[in-house]
């Protein structure tokens, strides 16, 4: 059996196959290390005997790491709550401590007697069987944890590997193009740097850069593209360049209906991605940025809105040049079927654009 899809592989049959493979090799740890401290009684004896306590004894172990696994770690470590994660970590090990303890103290002799075996237990001290319980079974739990955030850590630097290989192969077609969707590039740059301060947000920004890189390359060359299409793929943006942005608040919406209708493509989505490269220049306490996108008879009215400090009068650098080269793009997809003005309120920039879709060049 191949070992990479018997590790990582969400095949039913290979999950299935890894975790009996996984908790048989640690029944027969555990039953040869039980086994070994009864030297007065024959080891086949002993070994069948031990082997019945702990399969029995085995749910609960179970129940405890997979509790960690599939519930705390989704629930908490990814979202970053931290301290929530710990109070349920002990709740859990408390709880399931008791079990252990009852198990122990009342079933285990039993098993044992019923195979003539009377070996010595550990002492009834609550506080001792306590401790050495808490300890085995967080030695469990860690180790299943350990394995858990190992194999999404391997995955997940596999798909950032793939999306850095593909990014070096789309980056030459992107700066001959007429559009350079930078946002692609940065974003990658992001998640590098998020990647050891907050993993917890790294999987859902890869899933968004996917989205965005397969648009990059089957749909940067098209003259028109859907419209849901093309806001849907905003929308993704905008989550993505919110993640590891805590002081940023975006607002998005979109009023009337898109279905049937084209646009050419990265039109809006460069509009809003000017307008988080001019915020990220601007060293501002809280900054925001509200998106409007309306439909109506044909005519698609973009409205983006970004906070600026009161003592500024202009825009960033750059923002000009960034603004003329949307604007030549207009000029040649929608000539005199569009309008593009900027305006500077007390604190804050807004780009008003008006595009009749029906009117564009085929």
């Amino acid at each position: 059996m191949n070992i990479y899809p018997l590790v990582f592989s969400n095949n039913p049959r290979y999950r299935i196959a890894r975790h009996i493979l996984f908790w048989t090799s640690w029944i027969l740890y555990y039953t040869i290390f039980v086994t070994i401290s009864f030297t007065k009684y024959p080891f086949s004896k002993a070994f069948f005997s031990s082997l019945i306590v702990e399969t029995l004894s085995m749910p609960m172990d179970m129940a405890f790491c997979y509790s960690i696994i599939y519930f705390l770690i989704p629930r908490y470590l990814y979202k970053g709550k931290y301290i929530s994660m710990v109070f349920w970590w002990l709740l859990f090990s408390v709880l399931f401590v008791i079990c252990f303890r009852f198990y122990t103290n009342y079933i285990t002799p039993a098993i044992y007697a019923a195979h003539g075996m009377y070996p010595k237990m550990h002492s009834t001290s609550f506080i001792w069987d306590f401790f050495y319980l808490f300890s085995q079974i967080n030695m469990e739990g860690c180790m299943t944890a350990a394995i858990k955030l190992g194999k999404m850590w391997y995955i997940k630097q596999q798909e950032l590997d793939l999306i850095k290989s593909e990014r070096k192969k789309i980056e030459p077609a992107l700066l001959n193009g007429e559009m350079k969707p930078v946002f692609l590039i940065n974003a990658l740059d992001r998640v590098e740097l998020l990647l050891h301060k907050k993993p917890s947000v790294i999987p859902g920004m890869i899933r968004k850069i996917k989205g965005l890189l397969l648009y990059v390359i089957y749909d940067n060359n098209q003259r028109k593209v859907n419209l849901q299409k093309e806001l849907k793929l905003l929308e993704e943006y905008v989550e993505l360049e919110k993640e590891g942005n805590d002081k940023l608040k975006v607002n998005v919406n979109i009023i009337g209906n898109m279905g049937g209708e084209r646009i050419a493509p990265f039109i809006i989505l460069s509009l809003v991605e000017n307008s988080f490269r001019q915020l990220s220049q601007l060293d501002l306490p809280n900054k925001f940025i509200n998106l409007e996108i309306r439909m109506a008879e044909g005519q698609l009215y973009i409205t983006v809105a970004w906070s600026k400090p009161v003592d500024t009068s202009t825009l960033g650098n750059g923002s000009n040049v960034f603004l003329q080269n949307i604007g030549k793009r207009l000029n040649l997809l929608y000539p005199h079927s569009h309008e593009m003005k900027a305006m500077i309120k007390t604190d804050q920039f807004i780009i008003n654009c008006k595009i009749d879709l029906h009117e564009a060049i085929s």
